[in-house]
């Protein structure tokens, strides 16, 4: 069973945390990742393409570094080893970046949290890549044992090197609490296809796109996937209200029903769909373009940064060149009802546009 300690009282943070409310002392699941500094592509490369049969040597995985040798073999039994009410429970290693799956079955020490955790492991880390470069050089390495409850001496775990030499990862760290069970089979999945899916994105960089600033008639917006879909001049807007006239909700009527299915036929023609997906009725048609492999456009209030990446199922529709993901960088509006009407105005907008121009990725 997942546990997981949500309680009001203030836990104060000093990592790049998501859940500001979240007592990080007691038990839980959560999926750590930790990026290299500057992204140096320091654990490995991924060999291997996408037409690789899953299970053999041609399908996309990450052959390791020394230093990712190291760390799969001797850091991550250190977690446990200093922490023995965590549990590792899965590993993803990528070139540039970490993710660790941790169960926290029991409470921490007192003065530990899960930050306590996660920098003694980017110590130890750091200390494991300083012995490796000194053997390299054939230097005598000194005491480089990497240990999950120590410090490191000339440099800080965290980010932000205190002496000669550098740290391994950047400051900070993302993490993820896994709050249903449910969430566990797409945490596997995901930390399984990482490797396939950073291929993915290098045999088809046209298709995945990802644009920070884009300009669309007279509005600034993040993209990521296919913005060849926004070069379509058969660009369609799928909008329904909640409920019709009548009070009854609009996906449960006839008329939807008609709707949807002669929407879904425009797109089988060649037409893109636009929506924020937003109503129950707008939703149905965006499960269904996605399921039939039909092109889309979507809007979505969350917004596109640096490193930001669509759900599984998304992710795959943009590799497909089928999907477009565009975030506005302003919502107007100051309620949700608001908001809802803002996002499809800017649908809208969006199938009338005929200009269409890209940004500078770092904003003056």
């Amino acid at each position: 069973m997942i546990a997981v300690g949500l309680v009001p009282e203030e836990t104060k943070h000093h990592e790049h945390r998501r859940a500001h409310f979240h007592d990080y002392n007691r038990p839980g699941v959560y999926m750590i990742t930790m990026v290299t500094e500057g992204r140096q592509q320091l654990f490995g490369q991924i060999v291997g393409h996408t037409k690789g049969l899953k299970g053999t040597e041609e399908y996309p995985h990450l052959h390791c570094s020394a230093l990712g040798e190291r760390i799969l073999q001797e850091e991550i039994a250190k977690i446990p080893m200093f922490y023995k009410m965590v549990e590792v429970m899965k590993v993803a290693l990528m070139p540039d970046h970490i993710h660790l799956l941790l169960n926290v079955k029991g409470r921490l020490p007192n003065g530990k949290h899960l930050g306590s955790v996660v920098r003694g492991f980017k110590t130890g880390c750091t200390r494991a890549w300083w012995q490796l470069q000194d053997e390299q050089a054939g230097k005598p390495s000194g005491n480089a044992l990497g240990t999950v409850g120590g410090t490191v001496p000339e440099a800080s775990p965290s980010g932000g090197c205190k002496g000669r030499r550098p740290v391994l990862f950047e400051a900070g760290y993302h993490d993820r609490i896994i709050i249903r069970e449910g969430m566990l089979e797409n945490i596997y999945r995901y930390m399984d296809e990482n490797p396939f899916r950073a291929r993915l994105r290098e045999e088809r960089p046209n298709l995945m796109q990802r644009r920070l600033h884009l300009w669309i008639h007279d509005r600034e917006y993040a993209a990521f996937g296919n913005l060849f879909l926004l070069k379509n001049p058969d660009r369609i807007q799928v909008f329904f209200h909640r409920k019709n006239k009548q009070g009854v909700p609009m996906h449960l009527t006839p008329e939807y029903v008609q709707d949807k299915e002669n929407l879904l036929k425009r797109a089988e023609e060649g037409a893109v769909l636009v929506t924020p997906g937003i109503s129950k009725g707008e939703k149905g048609v965006v499960d269904a373009a996605l399921d039939d492999y039909l092109p889309l456009i979507l809007l979505q209030k969350e917004p596109i940064s640096e490193y930001w990446k669509p759900s599984q199922k998304r992710f795959y529709a943009c590799a497909g060149g089928r999907l477009l993901i565009l975030a506005p960088w302003q919502i107007e509006g100051d309620s949700d009802f608001a908001r809802f009407h803002s996002l499809n105005d800017l649908a809208h907008d969006i199938c009338e546009a005929t200009d269409t121009r890209l940004l500078s990725e770092i904003k003056k």
